[in-house]
């Protein structure tokens, strides 16, 4: 439930997702912290996804919108305008929260909104349903080359947004990464990273699709270049393209199924 004065702001996009999003509502719906709103923003889904958003609205306070839009990060700086919540929390919509008391462990880390950013590791469900972490990364430097923060385990305060605005929406897949390259080089966020997973994340997501690869490499060294002014960090990036691509490509293709 939550309440008219949230803490945690919990948004999802959706669209034609009728068959993971339930988990999803149900997951936040659960949760013993109280604090809390979920504001899901549909893209005008016509599988059935609306019907289960309004059936689950009946019996839990849940603020949803559902209209066409330009694609997921439109979607999200729709959410990020209705949130009341200090700290902001992305959780798609084949994404859960990994229990109950989540919501209840994390708010004595992020009551004195002292951090920018609080960020959790999140388990993954591969295409054979075995589940691995995705760990954020401490080393300060590494958001110059790869996503740090799995988005779905971020609790972010509303003042990045204020600072740096919200998702860029010609950007379809690496949104996260552009968001949290922003936020760590431009606003130098401060962040604490925690030890607790604090969700399962789907691989029904394009962030998370194998086919999707290629343009996520592409969207990622464009956001490297949109980002990065400094010499000495383009030129570790282009080495670094040189020696990731390749083995991300090929190690890819070694993991595809035979037919």
């Amino acid at each position: 439930m939550k309440t008219d004065h949230p803490f945690f702001s919990i948004i999802t996009a959706s669209l034609n997702c009728v068959d993971t999003i339930r988990d999803t509502i149900d997951s936040i719906a659960e949760q013993t912290f109280s604090q809390l709103e979920h504001l899901i923003i549909d893209g005008g889904s016509t599988d059935g996804t609306l019907a289960v958003i309004k059936d689950a609205a009946r019996y839990h306070r849940i603020s949803y919108l559902s209209e066409r839009d330009d694609g997921i990060a439109d979607a999200l700086n729709k959410g990020i305008r209705m949130a009341k919540g200090q700290y902001m929390l992305v959780l798609q919509a084949d994404d859960r929260l990994i229990s109950r008391d989540v919501c209840e462990k994390v708010y004595p880390v992020a009551v004195g909104q002292t951090y920018d950013i609080v960020s959790y590791p999140v388990l993954k469900i591969g295409q054979n349903g075995k589940m691995t972490p995705f760990n954020p990364i401490k080393t300060p430097w590494w958001y110059h080359f790869k996503t740090t923060f799995p988005h779905s385990g971020a609790f972010v305060h509303k003042r990045v947004f204020e600072r740096i605005g919200g998702f860029k929406k010609e950007i379809s897949i690496a949104l996260d990464y552009d968001f949290f390259y922003r936020a760590l080089d431009s606003a130098s966020c401060s962040v604490l990273i925690q030890s607790m997973p604090a969700a399962v994340i789907g691989c029904n997501g394009v962030s998370s699709n194998s086919n999707y690869l290629r343009k996520r490499l592409r969207e990622e060294h464009l956001i490297q270049k949109a980002n990065e002014k400094r010499l000495m960090w383009k030129f570790m990036q282009l080495i670094f393209r040189q020696i990731y691509v390749p083995y991300k490509l090929t190690s890819t293709r070694r993991k595809l199924p035979s037919r």
